[in-house]
């Protein structure tokens, strides 16, 4: 009897040690299915193969096969010429485009409609102007860039202007107007694409309408500059304390609207009829091979290559994720 109570307690014991064993074993493998669960949550697209491991030995080797993941994925990505960091920079438009591109696009459209809805209106008047302010800074900046002197800017009501300066390069001033136009709107289009973009090229543009006063201003420009500055401060408060974004409409205006007044301007002055005196003359002059329309088409085609640059890359820019 002592000895088949003595069996039974080994048995027992046996059994509650083997038990014990299970159970532990049963705890390991569900806190690491637990743990398989968790890294999955956070990591969707991982193969759940490469997460089985089984001891100290196979989790190094676990981590090693996600490190080895992670850096094929980077590599692939540098392949298809973006950063697996940043982004990269987007110049094939891949997966464009979304939601903030096609609002972008939308407003280029609908800006250019209702610039040739009311083109003839007193609305777009003083827009005119700024236009022609812009074409007549294009030349001050190439006469200041080329060592030369600016005497006076000055816009008139009749969408004329002219740029009084001695000394720089002729062939360098002459068509920085029209080309200067079509080069400013396309760079408001581009950087109307990022917030803060938008906000440097607005504090530039008002930087730059405030210069042109100290140049011997006639009246029209000077109400014209003083306008069109507190009209961009004021939509660079609202954007910056109120509504985001609000200024990026503005200036992506003020590029289509400049953009397309330099290529009308190109056809109305240079191609359909010849001014005497106009740019496309003085061209003439220092080139007699290249006649006055011959100018014109050629400044035509820049300033439309312009505009179809400065889209491209404020759409680049957007797609890349700096928007």
């Amino acid at each position: 009897m002592k000895v088949l109570s003595l069996s039974t307690a080994t048995i027992f014991s046996a059994f509650l040690a083997s038990s014990a064993r299970a159970l532990g074993a049963a705890a390991t493998i569900i806190e690491h299915e637990e743990n398989q669960k968790s890294y999955l949550r956070q990591n969707p697209l991982f193969n759940p193969n490469d997460l089985i491991a089984t001891s100290d030995s196979d989790a190094a080797d676990s981590s090693s096969t996600t490190a080895k993941w992670l850096f094929t994925d980077e590599e692939e990505a540098i392949e298809l010429g973006q950063d697996a960091t940043t982004g990269g920079t987007n110049w094939k438009l891949d997966g464009c485009c979304g939601r903030f591109e096609t609002i972008f696009l939308s407003c280029f459209a609908a800006y250019l409609v209702v610039i040739k809805l009311l083109w003839n209106t007193f609305i777009m008047k003083p827009m005119k102007l700024v236009a022609v302010f812009v074409h007549e800074f294009g030349h001050a900046t190439a006469c200041w860039l080329t060592g030369g002197k600016v005497h006076g800017i000055e816009v008139y009501t009749n969408e004329g202007g002219v740029t009084k300066y001695s000394g720089g390069a002729r062939w360098f001033v002459i068509p920085a107007g029209y080309l200067g136009g079509a080069f400013w709107g396309a760079v408001f289009v581009v950087m109307s694409g990022d917030r803060w973009a938008s906000l440097s090229i607005a504090i530039i543009f008002c930087v730059g309408m405030a210069v042109s006063l100290f140049f011997a201003p006639n009246a029209t420009m000077v109400g014209l500059n003083i306008g069109f500055i507190v009209l961009t401060v004021a939509f660079i408060l609202v954007d910056q304390l109120a509504i985001t974004p609000f200024l990026q409409f503005l200036t992506l205006f003020y590029g289509v609207f400049i953009g397309i007044f330099s290529v009308y301007d190109i056809w109305d002055d240079l191609i359909t009829r010849t001014v005497e005196g106009s740019d496309a003359h003085a061209c003439h002059k220092l080139i007699p091979c290249c006649l006055p329309r011959c100018v014109g088409v050629q400044f035509a085609v820049v300033a439309l290559a312009f505009q179809a640059l400065g889209l491209y890359l404020a759409l680049v820019w957007m797609s890349s994720g700096s928007a």
